[in-house]
């Protein structure tokens, strides 16, 4: 039951960005703050070591050298007072009895080293007799051919407590410290999620149908504020893809809506009046609007596969010259405008039939807005190919250029239904793009528009962007 309850309340508990950061930096604090404790006790302990070894050591080799130079009798009494640093002092020979010694040390040996003259050593444990734990060093002394042991010691106890106290006071201090450094780390993770908790909420209010609002981006220059930025751009590209959909809905609709229009009315004439449609009315109507109806459906899947997962190719080497002489001829085949042509020999890697489309989409285009001449140029420079359609129509002012390759865009809204649906050059330039191309507008010298399409003349393998594949095969155009 207890731990039923327990992992209730442990479920309520949101363990968000704000009590996560504030955890993990406690526990970070908390760890360098113990090994920090853990080294300045340690330096403590050894500092007083070699504070107490040092005291003792110098006190035992002093009156050792006495006893080398000069013999016991040359040991001064004020040698064998305890002071500072030195508790208790011994001189031993070699029977091992206590020969001089600080006051109350004279009976019982307080250590049991031996060095050789001439040399210390150091010790620490207990004394015979005496409570507690001293450190001290043996001295080895020689004269006369008698050997003495001078041993010096001092009580380690109070030393001890020294590091002990410090060690109490910084567990007293730690629980404090950490949890000061807890509650300010809360605070200011806090406040410095709070431009992203503003960012939230106005994501949350904004709706599918409000897309024009912009989350608020903070003065600071950090992480937080290219989060604020990246969203509100990617609020704008939402905004103007919902746009386009719509816009793109509204234009599907309208150009279907005119074939729809004409071949019900004539079928509901048909049917209310008793009449046949005559082979006239289906060849001169029906036929028309539903093969543009048709078109526009074709034009619109196609789009659509293009937004979905790129534009498949068959790609394989082309003759792009016999491609555009093709459709010099087409449209020669049309009439009502005289087709001039400046083609070189020009090979590329491509798809055959979807850049036939392309070339056929700028001539159609071209042939819509002439005044009576269409020009069509092939040559090969800087490692590409360049197509260039141009006319001697009203031509295309700057500021729309990029506009005519939206769909369903059309510069003359005046124009008959038979003009051509607006996909045209959309379609183009997704051809353009899938090769890795692209399709750029300029003044023609005919004074109309000149459209110059832009290829590759390195077979697509060896670029980035695009797969290639054989003729037999299916590539998907990366884009």
């Amino acid at each position: 039951m207890v731990v039923m309850v327990l992992q209730r309340e442990r479920r309520r508990i949101r363990w968000g960005v704000r009590l996560k950061s504030t955890v993990v930096a406690t526990v970070i604090v908390a760890v360098a703050m113990a090994i920090g404790a853990v080294i300045m006790l340690a330096m403590l302990y050894r500092s007083q070591n070699q504070v107490m070894y040092g005291s003792t050591s110098s006190r035992a080799y002093g009156i050792a050298d006495q006893i080398g130079d000069h013999g016991l009798s040359g040991v001064s009494p004020s040698a064998l007072t305890p002071t500072t640093g030195t508790d208790i002092i011994q001189v031993i020979d070699q029977a091992g009895r206590v020969v001089y010694a600080s006051p109350d040390n004279e009976i019982t040996p307080i250590g049991t080293l031996r060095p050789a003259p001439e040399t210390v050593a150091r010790f620490e444990g207990r004394v015979t007799g005496l409570s507690g734990v001293y450190c001290g060093a043996a001295a080895g002394a020689e004269h006369a051919g008698q050997r003495y042991v001078v041993i010096a010691v001092v009580a380690a106890d109070t030393y001890r407590r020294g590091v002990l106290t410090t060690a109490a006071i910084l567990a007293l201090e730690f629980p404090v410290v950490l949890a000061v450094c807890g509650l300010a780390i809360y605070v200011f993770v806090g406040r410095a999620l709070r431009p992203v908790h503003r960012i939230t909420s106005e994501v949350s209010a904004i709706t599918s149908t409000d897309l024009a609002c912009r989350v608020p981006v903070p003065d600071s220059d950090d992480e937080i504020a290219t989060l604020a930025r990246t969203m509100n751009r990617m609020l704008h590209r939402l905004e103007r893809s919902r746009d386009s959909q719509v816009q793109f809905l509204g234009d599907a609709s309208h150009e279907l809506r005119g074939p729809l229009t004409t071949l019900s009315g004539i079928l509901d004439l048909a049917d209310h009046t008793g009449t046949d449609v005559t082979v006239d009315t289906v060849r001169d109507v029906l036929l028309p609007e539903a093969t543009r109806m048709r078109a526009v459906v074709d034009d619109l899947l196609l789009l659509a596969r293009v937004d979905e997962r790129g534009l498949a190719l068959v790609r394989s080497d082309v003759d792009l010259d016999d491609l555009v002489l093709a459709e010099a001829a087409k449209a020669r085949a049309l009439g009502g405008a005289v087709v001039r042509t400046d083609i070189a020999a020009v090979r590329v890697t491509a798809d055959a039939t979807q850049l036939a489309r392309c070339l056929r989409n700028l001539v159609d285009n071209a042939l819509r807005y002439s005044n009576g001449t269409v020009t069509l140029a092939l040559r090969a420079e800087g490692g590409c190919a360049r197509v260039t359609v141009g006319d001697d129509g009203p031509g295309i002012r700057p500021e729309d250029r990029e506009r005519v390759f939206y769909r369903f865009v059309r510069l003359d809204a005046g124009r008959s239904h038979g003009g051509g649906s607006g996909l045209g050059l959309a379609i183009a330039a997704e051809i353009a793009a899938a090769h890795g191309g692209s399709i750029g507008i300029d003044d023609g010298p005919l004074g109309g528009a000149a459209f110059t399409l832009t290829l590759p003349l390195v077979p697509a393998r060896y670029r980035a962007g695009a797969s290639v594949v054989g003729a037999d095969q299916v590539g998907t155009a990366i884009r």
